[in-house]
């Protein structure tokens, strides 16, 4: 089985990014020649989305995953540009006007060194809006992958295994903004739970990208009874009367000024 992420099947199962994404880019109040830097870009329709509101302006989309800038590739337009870069190694001298997230940075283990990049690569008066996962963020999924871990078939698998998000409460993300040199802010978190419509839907969420990590550390046979185990599991606490499927999401966001 494939264990990377895949770009193609991301966009596929990806309509609660893209609602979350579209909505903080419909509030940003862009200017037509505004330059972007969307951290985190994948599969790039929201890259898309902000390079129709800024046609004088230039998206810069960064990825760590080559399938997902592969993807993101597909829907590039003239003042688009997509990067091959893990966030904590960007190298950017105030460029932007606007550093644009959604749904990524809960990916990034080291938030203290991205923001001191960020806060670099950002103009004088430009406006960082980021939306991730925060605290308190898919506790279905996540129960029944820490109960997998920890469960007699697999707890040899794990030793080793770091787990691999980052999901902060408001207090705790606060301070590194100010740490990383940021004064003037704002951050709230947000309830958007979801109802999957249907299996299918549900099934691949969990696959890409949540099962990319774990599936990684697995070798092939390992990886497949995993990923079977933590579907069927979490499937049974999911699954609603009306052939849904339900998750708790809780998004971090921040609206942040450099001055």
């Amino acid at each position: 089985m494939k264990k990377g992420f895949d770009g193609e099947k991301y966009e596929k199962f990806s309509a609660p990014q893209q609602e979350w994404g579209s909505k903080v880019i419909d509030e940003l109040g862009l200017n037509d020649n505004d330059n972007i830097l969307d951290l985190g870009c994948g599969n790039g329709l929201l890259s898309a989305k902000l390079a129709e509101k800024v046609p004088h302006g230039k998206i810069i989309g960064v990825d760590s995953s080559s399938s997902m800038i592969e993807q993101a590739e597909k829907h590039k337009k003239n003042n688009m540009e997509f990067l091959l870069c893990d966030i904590t190694k960007l190298n950017f001298e105030e460029a932007f006007d606007v550093v644009f997230s959604n749904a990524a940075l809960h990916w990034v283990k080291d938030h203290s060194l991205a923001l001191r990049q960020v806060y670099r690569s950002m103009k004088s008066n430009a406006i960082m809006r980021i939306q991730f996962a925060g605290e308190g963020n898919c506790l279905n999924l996540a129960s029944v992958l820490q109960d997998a871990m920890f469960s007699p078939e697999f707890k040899d698998d794990f030793t080793s295994f770091e787990w691999p998000w980052y999901m902060p409460g408001v207090g705790e993300y606060n301070k590194l903004l100010i740490e990383s040199g940021f004064q003037d802010f704002r951050v709230w978190i947000e309830n958007a739970d979801c109802n999957f419509p249907d299996e299918e839907s549900y099934i691949g969420w969990i696959d890409q990208p949540c099962l990319v990590p774990f599936i990684s550390h697995l070798p092939g046979d390992r990886a497949l009874f995993f990923r079977d185990y933590v579907i069927r599991e979490a499937k049974k606490i999911a699954a609603q009367e009306d052939g849904a499927y339900f998750e708790y999401f809780r998004r971090l966001n921040v609206y942040a000024i450099k001055k």
